[in-house]
């Protein structure tokens, strides 16, 4: 009895142990096809901030928090007019409600935004006071920063009401501004207070369809359109290096002083928060968009956004892998109603939850550390330290594809070329896959030089001995040739081997293909037959660099579908249109031409396929050529191959193949429409049968 009331007890700490670890939302991240993939927790509550923890009166809408350099906590608490001050233990130091200018005592009026600068300057957004407020961190006066003033006309919008409400300030001084109605970017501020002009407007990306209408308008009904306008910036900080980090509904930049954007996007997506290529949004009839309200910029490139649309903050890396993903809407203490603001003391995240009217920290797990070591690990040049902490990482969580490339950057610098390819090829990583695969093929080719120059001998002794005997068989292969012309009909495997021919002499061979019936339907089959074939296969072995597809989903017998089905679909339209237009081919000649013109498909693309497997990233010029080399060439003797089977000119035979690609989607269009009816009528039935006998 002791030994099971002992084991009940260490069941029963467990059990409160991971619900006490539990969270009401899910972690995740996503991998390389856009699916969002399960991970550990990184981040938990550690404490909730409010006016009963901190021993005053009710928060009010908080809008923003500050971290210093010392560990000072600043909460804009816009409601009440006032900045909170807090110690890095969150015990309230000092109430900031208004400061002395001179012997006139002034307060805010909904201070929005907080910045706090390595020498321990506070500014202060006071948007409906229109102003910036420079403290120090104890809350004495500095000065006051106003409005913008230019003599340029022009700079400024008209009736330009200005209020401020995010601020940042970068080492020199220099004080970067956002404010309601700027569309051009960043308000820049010099040492002095001075408006210096805009920086790093965000750019206007009008749809393809919007400029279309756009043309097609007249000049008043341009007047009524909405404008072109860019985007605000939703907010701004600064990293440790003097970048401006800013955010705009779903995109993140990274602004160097001159406002262009370095941000580096290595990542499977960029960081755009949740993936909308992932299966959850792709069934939903509304994808709903990411809204960045936040960002934070961390130590080691790190950098954390907030997503006000569903609660969620979203970590990535300098490289712009993402890390982690935590946090969610709810009315649970540790998920969010209105959060706006969040920044990091330390490895805590603190956020600033406006509905709620507190401030929640967060504080990593054990998962989340060992992410952050091994990225400083790696930063500091202890890869072998960085590898380990990686493993322990996929310990946790088999499914982190950075842990991954994180072991394979590791093991690249240590010289292990092939470890570093499998890992890379486990992370998706398919740039770095190739810069190992690269160095491990020259350290192969260094060690065999020798079999492959033998190798490479025995290859040119051969060419020699053929050239040199080939006019031998060449008088018996001619001989043999003019046999087969007489030969009537054509066999099957001569009607294979004039494929040759035919691709290198497409006029003459289209022309033998139909009056000299050298092609054969068999013989045009075996080709549909090779090119969907040899569609399996590019699919399937095409190398890892330059196959992005999933072969789990793989599917056979779609592939094959999908080469089969436009094939006869083309051959069907094309001889229906063709009939009604003097057209000289029949059905037979149709299928014999195009799958004859097919054969350039095959003859590169099967040879190019094995070939992509010995090919880095680098050299992919080469094999990209050769697949539109190998289309283009295709396409050509499919327009001649119908022009000669039809005795078109150039002209009408042009109009009538693109008439045939029509066609082909009006088909299909009418297939599916048809399937479709066929399934509400299926649905009817199938409800009004139900309802009988239900009632019945």
């Amino acid at each position: 009895m002791r030994r099971i009331t002992g084991w009940l007890v260490a069941a029963v700490m467990l059990l409160g142990a991971q619900l006490a670890w539990a969270a009401p939302y899910a972690s995740y991240t996503f991998d390389f096809y856009g699916n969002a993939v399960p991970a550990p927790q990184a981040y938990t509550v550690q404490t909730i901030i409010d006016g009963t923890s901190l021993g005053t009166t009710p928060l009010r809408e908080p809008r923003d928090l500050a971290v210093s350099p010392g560990g000072d906590i600043y909460i804009a608490d816009t409601g009440n007019n006032r900045i909170l001050r807090l110690s890095s233990s969150f015990e309230l130091l000092q109430t900031i409600d208004g400061f002395w200018v001179e012997e006139d005592w002034q307060t805010f009026n909904a201070p929005v935004a907080l910045y706090v600068t390595e020498r321990g300057r506070l500014y202060i957004a006071d948007r409906d006071n229109a102003r910036l407020v420079e403290l120090t961190a104890e809350g004495e006066f500095v000065r006051l920063i106003g409005p913008p003033k230019t003599d340029l006309a022009g700079t400024l919008p008209e009736n330009f009401s200005y209020r401020p409400f995010k601020v940042a300030v970068d080492q020199g001084g220099r004080i970067y501004v956002l404010a309601e109605g700027i569309y051009e970017g960043l308000l820049e501020f010099d040492v002095d207070g001075n408006f210096r002009g805009f920086l790093g407007a965000p750019l206007v990306r009008p749809t393809i369809l919007e400029r279309f209408w756009a043309r097609l308008a007249t000049r008043e009904q341009r007047k009524r359109m909405a404008l072109f306008l860019p985007t605000e910036y939703t907010t701004v900080d600064l990293d440790e290096r003097g970048f401006l980090y800013v955010a705009e509904f779903n995109e993140v930049r990274r602004l160097n002083p001159s406002g262009t954007d370095v941000l580096r996007r290595n990542g499977f997506f960029e960081p755009i928060g949740d993936v909308p290529t992932a299966p959850e949004y792709r069934s939903s009839k509304e994808i709903p968009s990411t809204s960045f309200v936040d960002i934070a910029a961390r130590p080691d490139g790190l950098y954390s956004v907030l997503d006000r649309q569903r609660g969620r903050i979203f970590t990535y890396e300098g490289d712009g892998h993402l890390l982690y993903v935590f946090g969610g809407l709810g009315t649970t203490e540790s998920t969010f109603r209105v959060p706006v603001a969040l920044d990091v003391l330390g490895e805590l995240i603190l956020v600033a939850d406006r509905g709620a009217n507190r401030v929640i920290v967060f504080e990593p797990t054990i998962y989340a550390q060992l992410i952050h070591a091994a990225i400083r690990e790696y930063q500091g040049g202890n890869y072998e330290r960085s590898a380990d902490l990686w493993t322990e990482v996929l310990r946790r969580n088999l499914n982190f594809d950075l842990a991954y490339t994180g072991i394979g950057r590791a093991l690249l610098r240590q010289d292990r070329f092939a470890e570093a390819m499998a890992n890379f090829r486990l992370g998706s990583n398919r740039e770095q896959y190739s810069e190992a695969f690269g160095l491990y093929r020259r350290e192969v080719m260094s060690e065999n030089f020798g079999r492959v120059v033998s190798v490479l001998l025995v290859i040119a002794a051969a060419i020699w001995a053929w050239g040199r005997f080939r006019p031998r068989f060449g008088m018996a292969e001619a001989a043999a040739a003019r046999y087969v012309s007489v030969r009537r009909p054509q066999g099957f495997w001569a009607s294979l081997l004039y494929a040759k021919h035919v691709i290198f002499h497409p006029y003459d061979g289209f022309w033998d293909l139909k009056h000299e019936k050298r092609g054969t339907l068999s013989a045009a089959l075996t080709f549909v037959g090779l090119v969907a074939l040899t569609h399996v296969v590019m699919r399937q072995y095409t190398g890892f660099i330059f196959n992005p597809r999933d072969l789990s989903k793989l599917n056979v017998l779609v592939e094959l579908l999908s080469v089969v089905v436009p094939f006869f679909l083309w051959a069907v339209v094309n001889w229906a249109l063709t009939t009604l237009m003097d057209g000289k081919g029949t059905f037979r000649d149709i299928i014999i031409a195009t799958a004859y013109a097919l054969v350039p498909f095959v003859l590169i693309n099967l040879p190019l396929t094995f070939v992509s497997n010995y090919l880095t990233m680098e050299e992919g010029t080469f094999y990209h050529f050769f697949r539109i080399a190998a289309v283009l060439w295709s396409g050509y003797l499919v327009l001649i191959g119908m022009a000669v089977t039809h005795d078109y000119e150039t002209g009408k035979n042009f109009w009538t193949c693109l008439l045939t690609i029509v066609g082909i989607g009006v088909v299909l269009f009418i297939a599916l429409l048809f399937v479709h009816v066929i399934n509400v009528v299926v649905g009817f039935i199938s409800s009004v049968y139900a309802e009988l006998v239900l009632r019945l």
